[in-house]
C-alpha cells in the first residue's frame, strides 16, 4: 500500500493511493466513506500529513475504506489518469533532519573519518520538490551532487524515546534526494562552518514519489537503494550497510530535539555520490518504495 500527494487541474492538493489495479484518488474516496458511515464530522483528508498528525496513515486505513466503498459502489471514477502532477508526500515539516556519513564508504569517498556517533544537519523545509520537480542549479556554486537516501516519517511527538521503543515513533518510509553544493560544502567546512548553506538552496531536497506505511516493510534493513543518472547506476548499496540503524537515529535525535509528526529524517547516502549537470535525469530507487524522478535545469 503506497500513497501520494498529488494536485489536481484545479490546483487542489489530494490524496492518492496505489489500490489493486491503479492509482485512486482516496481525498474523494474519505469524503464518499464518510457519507456511507453518516460521519459528516470527520475532518477532510487532503494531505498526507493531516493523516499522519491525526494518526490516520496506516495501511488498514486506506483498505478499510476502499473495499467498503467498493462493495457499495463502483470506484472506477476515482482512478487517476497518467498525467498525476506529484507533490512532496509530505510538504509542511517542521523539520528535515539528514544524516551524515552513515555508510562508511561514502565518508570514505569524501576523505572523512567514520563517526563515532550520528551525524546531523538541517535542510529547510523550502528545499523541497516532489516528484518529476525540477532541480534548479544555482549560479556560481560549482559542482552540485546527488545523494539519493532511504527517509522516514515521524508519527508522533517523540522526545528522549529509547532505542527499543523508537521504531514505533516512524510513520513511514519515503525517498529523498539530499542534493549538496558540494563545492561551497568543501569551502565552508574547510573555514569551519556548518554545512547550511550548501544544502538549503530551493529545490535541493526532491521527496517521494509515494510514502509507504511503516508496517508495509516487512525489514527495513535489507532495502536495496540504487541512484542512476540518465540511466547510468551510480550509487548502489543495501540499508543494511548502514552504520546506525534507523532505531538509533530516531533515538539519538530524540535526545537532542523534539521530533514531531511529519518530521522527515534522511538516512544517510551511500558511496558513488557524482556530478549533476543541466539536462540531466536523476532517479532514486528502492523497490518496495517506487522511484524518485527528477530533471536537472
Amino acid at each position: 500500500m503506497r500513497a501520494f500527494s498529488f494536485q489536481t487541474d484545479k490546483g487542489q492538493a489530494q490524496i492518492g493511493v496505489e489500490y489493486q489495479d491503479g492509482l485512486y484518488n482516496f481525498s474523494a474516496a474519505w469524503e464518499l466513506y464518510k457519507q456511507l458511515k453518516n460521519n459528516g464530522r470527520g475532518p477532510e483528508l487532503n494531505f498526507l500529513q493531516i493523516m499522519v498528525e491525526a494518526d490516520f496513515f496506516h495501511a488498514e486505513t486506506f483498505q478499510e475504506v476502499l473495499f467498503d466503498l467498493k462493495e457499495i459502489r463502483p470506484i472506477d471514477d476515482l482512478k487517476l489518469g497518467k498525467d498525476i502532477q506529484f507533490l512532496p508526500p509530505i510538504n509542511r515539516p517542521q523539520k528535515i533532519l539528514c544524516v551524515g556519513r552513515n555508510y562508511r564508504a561514502h565518508a570514505e569517498e569524501l576523505g572523512n573519518e567514520t563517526p563515532k556517533a550520528p551525524v546531523f544537519f538541517c535542510k529547510p523545509p523550502s528545499a523541497l520538490i516532489g516528484h518529476q520537480g525540477k532541480i534548479r542549479l544555482p549560479k556560481g556554486v560549482g559542482e552540485v551532487h546527488h545523494e539519493g537516501e532511504l527517509a522516514v516519517i515521524i508519527s508522533k511527538t517523540t522526545k528522549q524515546v529509547s532505542k527499543k521503543q523508537a521504531f514505533d515513533h516512524i510513520a513511514g518510509f519515503t525517498l529523498v534526494n539530499d542534493v549538496t553544493a558540494r563545492a561551497l560544502q568543501k569551502q565552508d567546512q574547510g573555514a569551519g562552518l556548518p554545512w547550511f548553506r550548501s544544502k538549503g538552496f530551493d529545490t535541493f531536497c526532491p521527496v517521494g514519489p509515494f510514502l509507504v506505511p511503516r508496517a508495509a516493510i516487512l525489514d527495513h534493513r535489507s532495502l536495496e537503494l540504487q541512484v542512476s543518472v540518465n540511466g547510468e547506476v551510480r550509487q548502489e548499496a543495501s540499508t543494511a550497510q548502514m552504520i546506525f540503524d534507523l532505531d538509533e537515529l530516531v533515538s539519538h535525535l530524540s535526545g537532542y530535539c523534539t521530533l514531531e509528526p511529519g518530521d522527515i529524517i534522511a538516512t544517510g547516502t551511500p558511496a558513488g555520490v557524482g556530478k549533476l549537470s543541466s539536462g540531466d535525469e536523476v532517479q532514486v530507487t528502492i523497490k518496495e518504495i517506487g522511484t524518485l524522478v527528477n530533471t536537472v535545469e
